[in-house]
């Protein structure tokens, strides 16, 4: 196997949650020793431990904290030391750990880093050539600075509800665009933030190996959601035009929208984008006529009876799978797709082809066993970059951090594990409730589940 490329790169990652443990995720993926900083103490700990699941077979069991598919996902391939920063040994560890380390990442908000001590001035002056990333809300500077924030609150403030909505139905009976806003869905942003952090801090990497300075990256979730806000911006910016809620349409393309299949809340996609696609489309339906029919024969007039025109193509796709419309449209040149769920995402060919799924072991002692973890959307032809060991057990890497890497002698190991410092099980925690699927769709939560999963 090739050497890695972030191979002998060190990452300290204080964050905790989503955007920033997932960018050191990446990291480690790509060959970095990625520490991430936990704590045993409930209160501070991070909640993708605690709080998020999923749990296989909705269990929590007993080690909990260990086995959240959440938390999992996003520490993949890291270590685990646990220091308690309300202690000023603990705090002196870490600062330690930061001044033989290469990059730090982060998400508090600006004043509780500066209440630490471990601003990036504080830190630069213990690693001159540090590459920091602070992701914030709203960035260190500006009215909003101080302000807290999370993906889930962040969409309406950088824009993108206001271009999500469904159609609502008008006096006349047609659909028209929406007028309430929507989210696009749960921590969106986060994963926009967790890729700028990526590509910051491999650009910042270069700069040091140029330059041999760090940088310190003030990363505002906010500014990352505008910056893909996209035409409804520009059309704005140049025309002083408000985009419009149109929920699976398209502002000039017709057909352009999602259909039933046959199956239980099975989609496909479908869009022409011309004439041209639109005869294509009639092709395949078997109804090359309704090409000619005028309500439909061009892109203006098709536009405008798109109503009509969304019941004759459910009327052809609800009696075929998916993947049949799919391909019948793609053979013909058309754009089409299917709409996956969880399982239809990991039993898709494609990405099972391309091997986008990773099997991880996990130790015995977590009862987690075999599970498959999302991989990368990219692949490298001359590395062999993939998800090298699961997410670590809470402070399974003390000894290793504390005495290999920093040189700690016993005395003062066993000084911070009497003082409570560091440890290796959770305290002051409850093991969550896992209410029952058959509840979970009850209740709304869960659309459906699947007994016979593992088969």
């Amino acid at each position: 196997m090739n050497t890695l490329p972030l191979q002998g790169i060190r990452v300290v990652d204080l964050s905790r949650v989503f955007a920033m443990p997932y960018c050191g995720a990446y990291l480690a993926d790509l060959g970095a020793e990625v520490i991430k900083v936990d704590t045993h103490h409930n209160q501070f700990v991070d909640t993708t431990r605690t709080l998020n699941g999923p749990y296989p077979d909705n269990d929590p069991g007993e080690l909990y904290w260990e086995r959240g598919g959440t938390f999992n996902t996003l520490n993949r391939g890291k270590l685990s030391v646990t220091l308690d920063l309300r202690s000023d040994a603990a705090l002196g560890v870490l600062r330690r750990l930061v001044a033989v380390s290469d990059v730090l990442l982060e998400n508090f908000t600006p004043r509780v880093m500066r209440r630490f001590g471990l601003s990036y001035p504080d830190l630069k002056a213990v690693k001159p050539d540090l590459i920091m990333v602070s992701n914030t809300g709203y960035g260190h500077s500006g009215p909003w600075s101080s302000f807290g924030a999370m993906a889930t609150a962040l969409e309406p403030t950088h824009g993108t509800a206001a271009f999500m909505g469904y159609l609502d139905v008008d006096d006349s009976g047609r659909s028209s665009p929406g007028s309430v806003p929507n989210k696009i869905a749960n921590s969106y942003t986060d994963f926009l933030a967790s890729w700028t952090a990526q590509l910051a801090v491999l650009a910042s990497l270069l700069h040091r190996a140029q330059t041999g300075q760090g940088t310190w990256i003030d990363l505002a979730m906010y500014q990352v959601g505008v910056s893909f806000v996209g035409e409804g911006l520009l059309d704005y910016a140049y025309n002083g035009r408000r985009t419009r809620r149109i929920g699976n349409r398209h502002e000039t393309w017709s057909p352009h929208g999602c259909y039933p299949c046959a199956g239980a809340d099975e989609w496909v996609v479908i869009a022409a984008r011309d004439d041209a696609e639109w005869r294509q489309v009639c092709a395949a339906m078997d109804a090359p006529e309704l090409a000619d029919n005028p309500d439909y024969s061009d892109v203006i007039t098709r536009h405008q009876n798109q109503d009509g025109l969304d019941k004759i193509i459910s009327r052809w796709t609800v009696g075929k799978s998916q993947y049949e419309v799919m391909r019948l449209l793609q053979q013909r040149g058309v754009p089409a797709g299917p709409v996956l769920d969880g399982k239809g995402l990991l039993s898709d060919p494609q990405l099972r082809s391309r091997r986008f799924f990773e099997t991880v072991e996990h130790p015995a002692e977590t009862g987690l066993g075999r599970r498959e973890y999302i991989g990368r959307g990219w692949k490298m032809s001359d590395n062999d970059v993939s998800i090298r060991k699961p997410a670590p057990l809470l402070g399974e890497d003390n000894r290793y951090v504390l005495s290999d890497v920093l040189g700690l002698a016993q005395s003062e190991i066993t000084e911070l594990e009497n003082g409570n410092a560091v440890g290796r099980t959770l305290e002051g925690a409850r093991t969550p409730g896992a209410v029952p699927l058959e509840r979970q769709v009850e209740l709304g939560w869960t659309v459906r589940y699947d007994a016979d999963y593992r088969t």
